[in-house]
């Protein structure tokens, strides 16, 4: 079975990509949803393998995630018990996976250069949380910072709050990573 065909990705996606086509796929195949459980198993299974970095490369370069035993170069080893790995079954896999999500925040916040550049404290609130976003100095546009457990309430606990840092640059200014361009008029009379 190729875990990368079963979840509908190339083999060099990101793990980003491949989070989102298991939420599609397993939304799609759930048996709550009248999907097929065989087939919902083995797509939990595929992101199981593909979603963790040393697993992923054991199954890149073996064809397995199992350890390989014997000189024969076959393997040993069964396939996942969700049950006994402390699931509740594929209601609680589904509900922790989508409520996870769904509890997770992202807000942008405008910085200016200075800000950037030098670093600086300030103090949010996003819907009821109040955090203070330390910004590093020297970060770049677009760059986030992730408050663990800062997001809504789910049932298992609390999502991420994911802050976008977006610095305002002026418009006669340009920024090149660290460097700091402006744009001089030629004055001549």
């Amino acid at each position: 079975m190729d875990y990368y065909e079963l979840l509908g990705v190339a083999r060099g996606a990101s793990a980003d990509d491949i989070k989102k086509a298991f939420r599609r796929k397993a939304h799609k195949l759930h048996p709550d949803k009248g999907g097929d459980a065989e087939e919902f198993k083995k797509v939990n299974e595929a992101y199981r393998v593909l979603s963790d970095p040393e697993l992923k490369a054991r199954y890149d370069q073996f064809g397995s995630a199992e350890p390989q035993f014997g000189g024969y170069g076959g393997y040993q080893g069964g396939g996942f018990d969700f049950n006994q790995a402390g699931f509740g079954g594929f209601g609680d896999i589904f509900g922790d996976l989508f409520g996870a999500a769904l509890a997770n925040i992202q807000a942008e916040v405008q910085i200016s250069i200075p800000q950037a550049v030098l670093g600086d404290k300030i103090d949010l609130r996003v819907g009821s949380e109040k955090v203070q976003l330390d910004i590093p100095a020297g970060c770049q546009d677009g760059q986030q910072v992730v408050f663990r457990g800062k997001g809504k309430p789910y049932r298992n606990g609390r999502g991420d709050l994911t802050i976008i840092l977006r610095v305002v640059v002026p418009r006669r200014l340009s920024r090149k990573e660290k460097d700091l361009y402006e744009e001089l008029r030629n004055l001549q009379s």
